[in-house]
């Protein structure tokens, strides 16, 4: 999990959501208007517990609110938690708390988390977008994915992918992908961002990545 949250760090997507500098460039969650938002008020809270307390994302979804707390393992060890926290009340919560164990509980409406995950969903699909398209990574020469972000089909051509160390672009995609899941309220103990290496030419997938089961393969060697 440390190594997930260094690489997650890296990437500089961690706290992206967090931000309203840029708009996001994908459609908005439409709200449906949920059986949930007809609960009384005994049954205000429905809690997806993550992982194990401390190691996962936690989504209380409320009547109104909606709690993300981020554990402590995704957050650097000479981080100002409080900045981080101020900061992100400065943008677009309503309120962030720095918990005893290191993780930070942000409260907001219901409207600001589809906010945030419309804005995660932005920075995805513009970094889908910008890895064909910069000639940083000759080889690949498209990017597709799932509308949650749990699936990337990379098209390349295969011979001068092989050859090269393009690989490292699909890196963003398992991270970002893997943190829109758990943001979302997925199971960290059970959730997975499959990638699919497809030969342009063909159109054979010659090769398929998992995460977080990459991240901890990575942390092993």
């Amino acid at each position: 999990m440390k190594k997930f949250a260094m690489i997650l760090a890296a990437s500089g997507l961690a706290l992206a959501a967090c931000s309203s500098d840029n708009p996001p460039e994908t459609e908005p969650i439409e709200d449906t208007g949920s059986a949930e938002e007809m609960l009384p008020d005994s049954q205000e809270s429905e809690e997806t517990d993550s992982a194990e307390e401390g190691e996962g994302v936690n989504v209380d979804k409320g009547l109104f609110n909606v709690e993300v707390t981020i554990p402590p393992s995704f957050f650097e060890a000479e981080e100002d938690l409080e900045q981080v926290g101020a900061e992100a009340e400065a943008e677009n919560v309503e309120e962030a708390t720095v918990n005893d164990d290191g993780s930070i509980t942000y409260k907001m409406s219901k409207a600001q988390h589809k906010e945030m995950l419309n804005e995660f969903a932005g920075n995805i699909e513009s970094a889908k977008n910008e890895i064909p398209e910069s000639g940083d990574y000759p080889s690949i020469q498209a990017v597709e994915a799932s509308s949650n972000y749990d699936n990337f089909t990379v098209q390349v051509d295969y011979e001068a992918f092989e050859n090269s160390f393009d690989g490292i672009a699909t890196l963003t995609l398992g991270i970002a992908g893997s943190y829109y899941q758990l943001l979302d309220g997925a199971d960290s103990d059970n959730y997975e961002v499959t990638i699919d290496i497809e030969d342009a030419e063909t159109g054979e997938v010659v090769d398929t990545i998992i995460y977080p089961e990459a991240l901890e393969e990575m942390g092993e060697e």
